[in-house]
């Protein structure tokens, strides 16, 4: 499309459009300059897409409330989810297994990162051949996040099926799918039986799931609550980290003179994980609600509408980074949008910075230089994530 055609054509930012998801770059820039507050008449949401705007609006919860659900659907159901509060419920929910989560408690977990993904490449690597997200970086997390919580290991496939369905959005449809509402079920079911077991057995496990079966006994949460904690830590613990691994990949195959700094000095990889985190982050989107009427740029947002947060787009804008527009491992970018911000920061950022460093770590030195297979690409659908759910790629055999 010509630079004229682009400027006669109507802004619109639809989040539930494949076209958005495929590229939504240019669209993110035209709302920076041309709509910092966009009134998206159809669904009747609104969108913040500038650095500023969107950081004071994670920061203000008690104007930019997260009590009305993070996506841009109506939250249907009035279960206590971590993601879903305000403090004091959040910050209840939140102290419940905040401590398992920073650097110093996630960093013995880094050899069993190790050994997974090691163990995940070998089978590939005589072929020369292999798919990024559906042979590594999509089984990679699950597995930790399992071993976190408890689950056997032979059901990894089976739940990370059902939290890619949850995630997953049709092209045009304001609402969860009937399969995503299935998956959820049946998560709910599996998490059920796994509690009601070890309550029969009389289990105490060291896991997440055991601190918080604890938490439950001594009233600080209730059995909803449990359900709704480890329904979040198993999709935000897949998802995320499965779609930053691919992101990397086909950021450094599209910057190859990053790629060979890289290759040489695996000290550069922290920095190659915070530059995509900023320039092609897997959440998009997150949503709020206002509780008053609120103004910026000229134009109010009445109480009690949707307000999309564009991280991503926020995390482009040339008004904090310079070339933001451009992608940069040695930017080191650390006070990006990427993990949200806020009292609602991503609970497992340090978990998730680990499993990619370690994760790149390995691809690189198994695999050396690496060729994307471009027109083999293909990308989830969902307004809130962005990613690939296939990454072919081809390197030298071993």
């Amino acid at each position: 499309m010509t630079q004229s055609a682009t400027a006669l054509s109507p802004l619109d930012y639809d989040p539930f459009d494949y076209r958005t998801h495929d590229d939504p770059y240019p669209v993110y820039q035209r709302l920076r300059d041309e709509s910092p507050v966009f009134h998206n008449k159809k669904y009747d949401f609104y969108a913040l897409s500038r650095y500023d705007d969107c950081q004071q609006a994670v920061r203000d919860f008690k104007t930019f409330t997260s009590a009305q659900g993070t996506s841009l659907e109506e939250l249907k159901a009035q279960v206590e989810l971590l993601i879903n509060t305000d403090p004091p419920v959040h910050s209840r929910l939140r102290h419940l297994t905040a401590g398992l989560f920073t650097p110093a408690k996630v960093a013995p977990l880094e050899q069993a990162v190790r050994d997974m993904a090691g163990e995940l490449l070998v089978p590939h690597l005589a072929a020369g051949r292999l798919d990024i997200i559906d042979d590594f970086a999509a089984r990679l997390p699950m597995a930790i996040i399992c071993r976190l919580l408890g689950f056997r290991r032979e059901d990894e496939d089976l739940l990370r099926s059902w939290t890619d369905t949850v995630v997953h959005r049709d092209e045009g449809v304001f609402a969860m799918p009937d399969e995503g509402m299935q998956a959820t079920l049946r998560l709910y079911d599996y998490f059920n039986t796994e509690i009601a077991e070890r309550a029969r057995a009389g289990s105490t496990r060291d896991d997440i799931i055991g601190l918080l079966m604890a938490a439950q006994a001594e009233g600080r949460i209730d059995h909803e609550g449990v359900l709704g904690y480890i329904y979040i830590l198993s999709i935000a613990g897949n998802e995320t980290t499965t779609k930053l691994i691919g992101n990397m990949c086909y950021q450094l195959h599209r910057h190859p003179d990053q790629f060979d700094a890289v290759l040489a000095d695996h000290s550069l990889i922290p920095g190659l994980i915070e530059e995509t985190m900023r320039f092609d982050g897997p959440t998009q989107m997150m949503a709020r609600t206002t509780t008053r009427d609120v103004t910026l740029h000229g134009t109010t947002i009445p109480a009690w509408k949707k307000v999309a947060l564009i991280f991503t787009s926020g995390n482009r804008d040339e008004r904090h980074y310079p070339d933001a527009e451009q992608f940069d491992i040695r930017r080191n970018p650390r006070d990006h949008l990427g993990f949200g911000g806020g009292l609602h920061a991503c609970l497992g950022a340090a978990l998730a910075r680990l499993e990619a460093r370690v994760a790149m770590e390995e691809i690189l030195s198994a695999l050396g230089h690496f060729t994307v297979d471009e027109t083999n690409l293909a990308r989830m659908h969902s307004p809130n994530v962005r990613g690939f759910t296939h990454v072919p790629v081809s390197f030298t055999p071993c």
